[in-house]
């Protein structure tokens, strides 16, 4: 339990002053939004069948016994996405520093099932500067998307600009069930 109250501190923390300076132009009811998010939170996440940046299958049940970090992205967001991702860098290597680099994992998962490929993935991992001990990059096929982002309470949907979304961070416990939300 502390593991997971000092990481959601550290997230918060970090990444609501980065987030702060840059405002996504997304046209989302913050309300309804915020109410779906965190309608999530106790709710258990399933063993979600994923692909790594190497395409080889990854189960969400095998991140169980500690805490796991989900960060959700589309590798075609050239504004938020980076930022969010960049931002939660920051707040891993703070909370790796603390608590050590094995005490929890990030996971950053692709929810454009059309375009975030494993290559994707890796591409946008790279371009981010991401390569830290225990933070995967994955995706999924569009039925895993979907339950996945219902367990999460996780907002998207396409618009003029593409795909607007809920700029959120999941905290998840070691037994798989949603922690907390950072915005």
């Amino acid at each position: 339990m502390r593991d997971q109250a000092f990481v959601a501190a550290a997230l918060a923390l970090l990444v609501a002053s980065s987030a702060a300076a840059h405002e996504p132009t997304v046209s989302l009811d913050p309300t309804a939004a915020l109410r779906t998010s965190q309608a999530a939170v106790g709710r258990e996440i399933g063993e979600r069948r994923l692909r790594d940046i190497g395409g080889r299958p990854v189960n969400l049940a095998r991140y169980r016994g500690k805490p796991l970090v989900v960060n959700l992205v589309y590798t075609a967001c050239s504004d938020t996405c980076p930022v969010i991702v960049q931002s939660l860098a920051r707040a891993v290597e703070t909370a790796q520093s603390a608590l050590g680099r094995d005490r929890f994992a990030v996971v950053t998962i692709g929810f454009d099932s059309r375009t975030d490929t494993p290559e994707r993935m890796r591409a946008f991992a790279r371009a981010q500067g991401i390569d830290l001990p225990n933070w995967e990059f994955l995706s999924a096929d569009h039925t895993t998307v979907d339950a996945l982002t219902e367990e999460l309470g996780f907002i998207y949907f396409a618009s003029p600009n593409g795909i607007d979304h809920l700029a959120q961070v999941s905290v998840i416990d070691a037994s798989g069930r949603v922690y907390t939300q950072v915005y």
